[in-house]
């Protein structure tokens, strides 16, 4: 039998991975009102962002993709999350804490195609599984 002072809480296992906050930029692709109403009157591929977001679901080169869709302009800054890794992002951007995220336009729940830049300008997006880091030649 497991005694229940023997398990750690989620968040007592997640702080012991590391110590050393930074800020990290969050970008999202963003649908105007527009774009909405473009979507509802000829489906999704008649706006090109939301064709990019969506094609990124099952992409085997997210990285590429994301490239090129933040190469074109589709991504929006929509807020800073201080944490102490990319997972931590993901969590804080899902889980709070809500003083961890400044917010800079509206966000929704971090998620696939999103990407994340941290203080070296190093950019990733996020996968199915974990991150892939964004193919950076294509802005070259």
């Amino acid at each position: 039998m497991v005694d229940k002072q023997d398990i750690l809480p989620y968040n007592s296992i997640y702080k012991q991975r590391s110590t050393t906050m930074q800020t990290f930029k969050l970008f999202q692709i963003k649908l105007s009102d527009a774009d909405i109403d473009m979507i509802n009157e000829h489906g999704h591929d008649s706006v090109p962002k939301q064709r990019a977001r969506l094609s990124m679901n099952f992409s085997k080169d997210i990285g590429k993709s994301s490239a090129d869709a933040f190469a074109a302009g589709y991504y929006d800054h929509v807020a800073n999350i201080t944490a102490n890794d990319l997972e931590d992002v993901f969590h804080t951007g899902n889980m709070g804490p809500e003083e961890n995220i400044e917010r800079l336009n509206q966000m929704h729940s971090v998620s696939v195609a999103d990407i994340v830049e941290d203080e070296q300008g190093v950019k990733h997006v996020v996968a199915d599984i974990g991150f892939k880091k964004v193919d950076e030649t294509v802005f070259a």
